[in-house]
């Protein structure tokens, strides 16, 4: 279950940075593609300056959401998704789930 933890109570300036994080999460999978091609030519740069200049607009306004583990049985009380939807086949000792993966 996942908990909403917005930075301000000023909605318009919420939405302004809620837009900013889209632009930014765009930017650093553009700063990460040519990151993998070693290309750090201008396009680089820039993308790395739209992500410098949009991620502490929205890291300090934005919305955030977390994930919260507090409550042991979620997808049991909910029922809402079948525990046998991921394929986890066992489990180890300590309760962690993993999946057999046949080649």
């Amino acid at each position: 279950m996942s908990i909403e933890i917005n930075k301000t109570k000023f909605i318009p300036l919420r939405w302004l940075a809620n837009i900013c994080g889209d632009i930014s999460g765009w930017a650093i999978m553009r700063i990460s593609y040519q990151d993998e091609l070693e290309d750090f030519g201008w396009r680089y740069k820039l993308h790395s300056f739209i992500w410098k200049m949009t991620w502490p607009v929205y890291y300090r306004f934005g919305t955030m959401y977390a994930w919260d583990f507090t409550e042991d049985n979620y997808w049991e009380e909910t029922g809402t998704v079948d525990p046998d939807y991921y394929g986890w086949d066992f489990e180890d000792n300590n309760g962690d789930a993993f999946r057999v993966i046949y080649k």
